[in-house]
C-alpha cells in the first residue's frame, strides 16, 4: 500500500512538471494579451505578446510588439509598436515606435521613437522626438521639446526647445531656451536669455552670453569670452 502510494505521488509530480513545462511552452507568446492587473492576466507575466495587449490597470509581459493599451504597461524585455497608457516602463530591451503616456515614459535601454508625456526618461541613447515637460536621456539625436527642462548626460544632436536645455557634454545643433542654454561644448546656434558653455563653435544670441573659449560670435547685452583679449563686451563679442 505504501509502495503504490509513493509511486502514485512520484507519477503525479512528474505529470505536474511535464504539464507545467507544456503550459510554459504553450504560453511562450500570444497574439492577444488581456488582463485586469498582473498576475491576473493571460498570457502569464513572462510571456511575449505579438499583436494586441489590453493590460487593464497593470500589464506585465516580456516583449510586446503591436498595440499596447492600459493604465500602467510594463515590458521586462522590449517594445515595438504603439503604446498608449498613463505610465509605460520598458526595462531591458529597446523601444521602436510611439509611446503616448499621461504621466511618464521610462526606458532603461535605447529608443528610436516618438515619446509624448509629461516625463520622458531614456537611460541610454534616444533617437527621434521627445515632447514633454521634462525630457532626460543619456544621449540624444533628434527633436526635444521640454516645457521645463531637456537634460542630456552625453553627446546630443539636433534641435532643442525648452525653458532649460542642459547638455552635460557636447551639443551639436540649434538650441532655443526660454531661460538657459547650457553645454560643456556647444557647436551650432544657441538662443536664450542666458547662454553658457565652456567651448563654443558658432553663435550665442541672448541677454547674457558666456564661455571660456570661442570660435564664433556672441550677440547680447553682456558677452563674456574668458579666453579672449577683450573678455567682456556689450552688444557683440567675437573670437576666432
Amino acid at each position: 500500500m505504501k509502495k503504490s502510494t509513493m509511486m502514485m505521488a512520484v507519477a503525479l509530480a512528474i505529470g505536474l512538471g511535464v504539464s507545467a513545462k507544456a503550459e510554459e511552452r504553450s504560453w511562450a507568446w500570444s497574439p492577444i494579451g488581456i488582463g485586469l492587473a498582473a498576475p491576473i492576466q493571460l498570457p502569464p507575466v513572462m510571456s511575449d505578446v505579438y499583436g494586441l495587449r489590453l493590460g487593464g490597470f497593470f500589464g506585465y509581459n516580456h516583449d510586446v510588439y503591436g498595440l499596447d493599451l492600459g493604465v500602467a504597461e510594463v515590458c521586462s524585455g522590449g517594445f515595438r509598436g504603439l503604446q498608449v497608457s498613463a505610465l509605460s516602463w520598458v526595462d531591458h530591451d529597446d523601444v521602436y515606435g510611439v509611446q503616448l503616456a499621461g504621466l511618464a515614459n521610462i526606458v532603461n535601454a535605447s529608443t528610436k521613437a516618438l515619446q509624448v508625456a509629461p516625463l520622458n526618461v531614456v537611460w541610454e541613447e534616444a533617437v527621434g522626438t521627445q515632447l514633454g515637460l521634462v525630457n532626460v536621456t543619456a544621449e540624444f539625436a533628434g527633436l526635444q521639446v521640454g516645457g521645463i527642462v531637456n537634460w542630456n548626460d552625453l553627446a546630443s544632436y539636433g534641435l532643442e526647445i525648452g525653458a532649460v536645455n542642459a547638455n552635460q557634454q557636447e551639443f551639436y545643433g540649434w538650441a532655443f531656451g526660454g531661460i538657459v542654454n547650457y553645454a560643456d561644448s556647444f557647436n551650432g546656434f544657441a538662443c536664450g536669455f542666458v547662454n553658457v558653455a565652456y567651448d563654443v563653435t558658432g553663435c550665442q544670441l541672448g541677454v547674457f552670453n558666456a564661455c571660456d573659449h570661442m570660435h564664433g560670435v556672441q550677440i547680447g547685452l553682456v558677452n563674456l569670452i574668458c579666453g579672449s583679449k577683450l573678455p567682456i563686451m556689450v552688444i557683440a563679442n567675437a573670437w576666432f
